[in-house]
């Protein structure tokens, strides 16, 4: 079993040289999904912001004389409320509350919505393992799209599917012990003959193919009796690339390590970073559409490092009085092993008296046995 543990965990690895994401689904990781559905009836509720910025400096001799240094943001806040519908189903709906476009509107408010459906929770492997899919969508409510140094955003309804499948230290005790999750999945951003780029002179750039790209994720959990500490590498492979007019038409791999602090059975805070190991370049990809790099410092393609802060809370709506979040199984769960790990010490202790007292029995009969000897002796 040993052997089959240190395969599967070799190929991970292996595999995660080029992992990716499903954009905005339930967040128990920034970008990984565990193939573990929520429990019945808990709603949980993540938000998340993430911003990268960066002194806008000119670059070159020719600075114009009217130029001012700008102080570039990117920044993005999500929300996902997740509920469980069943022991193997759950869904999240997640929602781009606001993200800076840098485009004449400036920034969208609200952005584009998020539908996923997981079905999943389905052991295998005397529990150490667990499988799950999944089907998501992305709705576009946001006016801007096509929008420099994120993930692509056609516009369009776009849709994936993904597979996910995670390892348990610990098959009695999953959330308590360490565990790895590794997801691969499709997406079609489905723009074909959608606008997706327009000149000043009012000029129309209409996407010409359905994009679609590969995606893969690879995540490990170390919990302790506070604090999970986490560690994400994700990224996207295209299998038909978009037209050379879309901003985000390079490939890309982030790694991203993460805390969670459980501040309550009910409330965990998140900070992590991501921080890019694609290349850098725009890889003669993207062209024909202004270049944010060319004449100002800022990123060829995407940012070099993110800042992620997020909050959760988890709800219970079954009416039961007791929170039903994983926090609270991993300390419900955490309390019994205690309670078990007591008991042994006990019965332990219980062994040592025990002990003690067959030595006392024996001191005492061979005291007994030399009182008799003298009494003899005695008397003879």
């Amino acid at each position: 079993m040993k052997k089959t543990y240190v395969a599967v965990i070799v190929s991970l690895l292996l595999f995660g040289s080029v992992s990716a994401q499903l954009t905005n689904a339930n967040q128990e990781l920034f970008y990984t999904q565990t193939a573990s559905t929520i429990d019945p009836g808990q709603l949980q509720v993540f938000t998340d912001m993430n911003f990268f910025t960066k002194a806008g400096d000119f670059i070159g001799s020719s600075k114009p004389l009217d130029f001012k240094q700008v102080n570039y943001w990117l920044v993005a806040g999500n929300a996902v409320f997740a509920y469980g519908i069943s022991e193997n189903w759950d869904a999240a709906l997640g929602i781009r509350v606001y993200q800076d476009t840098h485009s004449p509107n400036e920034f969208n408010l609200p952005g584009d919505m998020f539908l996923t459906v997981r079905n999943g929770n389905y052991s295998f492997g005397r529990n150490h393992f667990k499988a799950g899919f999944m089907t998501s969508f992305r709705i576009p409510t946001g006016k801007d799209h096509n929008y420099p140094f994120a993930e692509y955003a056609s516009g369009s309804f776009e849709y994936g599917f993904l597979s996910a499948f995670s390892f348990y230290a610990d098959p009695y005790l999953p959330h308590r012990s360490f565990s790895m999750h590794f997801n691969a999945g499709f997406w079609n951003h489905n723009e074909n003959g959608k606008t997706l780029y327009t000149y000043a002179n009012g000029t129309k750039l209409k996407a010409t193919v359905n994009s679609k790209d590969y995606r893969m994720a690879l995540a490990g959990v170390i919990p302790t009796a506070m604090f999970d500490f986490r560690l994400e590498m994700s990224g996207i492979l295209y299998i038909t690339p978009p037209d050379n007019f879309v901003y985000s038409a390079e490939e890309w791999a982030f790694l991203s390590p993460s805390i969670r602090y459980r501040a309550a059975d009910w409330l965990s805070m998140d900070i992590g970073a991501d921080f890019r190991i694609s290349p850098k370049d725009r890889q003669q990809t993207t062209s024909a559409i202004y270049d944010y790099s060319t004449n100002l410092d800022l990123p060829p393609n995407y940012p070099d490092w993110k800042i992620h802060l997020g909050l959760t809370a988890a709800l219970n709506l079954t009416g039961q009085g007791k929170a039903v979040s994983s926090d609270y199984v991993r300390e419900e769960a955490k309390e019994k092993v205690d309670l078990f790990e007591s008991v042994l010490d006990e019965k332990e202790k219980a062994k040592k008296v025990q002990q003690e007292l067959e030595n006392l029995r024996n001191v005492r009969k061979e005291a007994q046995k030399e009182i008799e000897d003298l009494k003899k002796e005695l008397e003879d």
